[in-house]
């Protein structure tokens, strides 16, 4: 009796498209991972060398690594605002708005909060370190003293960018003004629902930090653990044309003032 073998079936190659499109994925994850390194590495002339190709990621990733290297905060940081407006012919200034103190009301007294109470919380890292990537000549630039001295955004961005030698300082300048926008219309809405009758003129903030109390004073009273607290650190920005966002969004921050204040 004869016995017939089968020839296995050969099995189908996969498409082209489908390798090239997983080569591609390939390379593109093997450059990313490249340049994490070279960004996490400590300054010296390599990484120096690589900043231009690395500095997309500093939009895109603010991380402590506490995961791996726990840090966890231990200051109190705040993030205030402050307003000018016209009254009978003359510039007002308003007093300091403490508005990380208005959203930590969702922390203090409501079980479940929104994420918009966490604001300010999230803007107070980029704030200064996009901040410290100006040089000299640009922080004279953005640090506008007097309210009656502010500049339109597009002059700001144009004095501000006239100090730039190179495409990565004009990629620096645009970091720092979205936030720096972002908070003076953050500002402006929350200055504006303080204050519904004023019409701004000119608005700028200000980051405060101030350690916690000294392990070694743990054992005083309060107004010695208050004494024993490291000195306040504060940032005051400097002034800017006010920004508004639309009804929606003026609304939805009356709103939150009106429960939160």
């Amino acid at each position: 009796m004869q016995v017939q073998r089968e020839e296995p079936t050969a099995r189908p190659r996969p498409p082209w498209w489908r390798l090239v499109v997983v080569g591609l994925v390939a390379v593109a994850a093997a450059g990313h991972l490249v340049v994490v390194t070279l960004a996490a590495l400590p300054p010296n002339t390599y990484s120096e060398a690589a900043r231009p190709a690395t500095s997309y990621l500093g939009a895109y990733f603010a991380q402590n690594w506490r995961l791996f290297a726990p840090n966890p905060v231990s200051a109190d940081r705040t993030v205030r605002f402050q307003g000018a407006y016209e009254q009978d012919g003359e510039l007002v200034v308003t007093d300091w708005l403490d508005w990380t103190d208005v959203e930590l009301d969702l922390v203090r007294h409501r079980l479940v909060g929104g994420r918009a109470g966490y604001v300010t919380n999230k803007l107070y890292g980029p704030l200064g370190s996009r901040y410290g990537t100006l040089d000299t000549d640009q922080r004279e630039v953005a640090d506008v003293a007097d309210p009656e001295d502010v500049v339109s955004w597009q002059r700001l961005a144009q004095d501000l960018r006239a100090g730039s030698d190179d495409a990565l300082d004009d990629s620096q300048v645009d970091l720092y003004l979205v936030y720096d926008r972002a908070t003076t219309r953050l500002a402006t809405e929350a200055l504006e629902a303080q204050r519904p009758d004023s019409r701004l003129v000119a608005v700028r903030y200000a980051t405060r930090s101030q350690g916690v109390t000294l392990w070694e004073a743990r054992g005083e009273d309060a107004d010695g653990r208050e004494r024993a607290r490291p000195a306040v650190r504060q940032r005051i920005n400097g002034w800017r044309e006010p920004l508004r966002g639309d009804e929606a969004e003026r609304a939805s921050i009356r709103d939150f003032w009106a429960s939160h204040r």
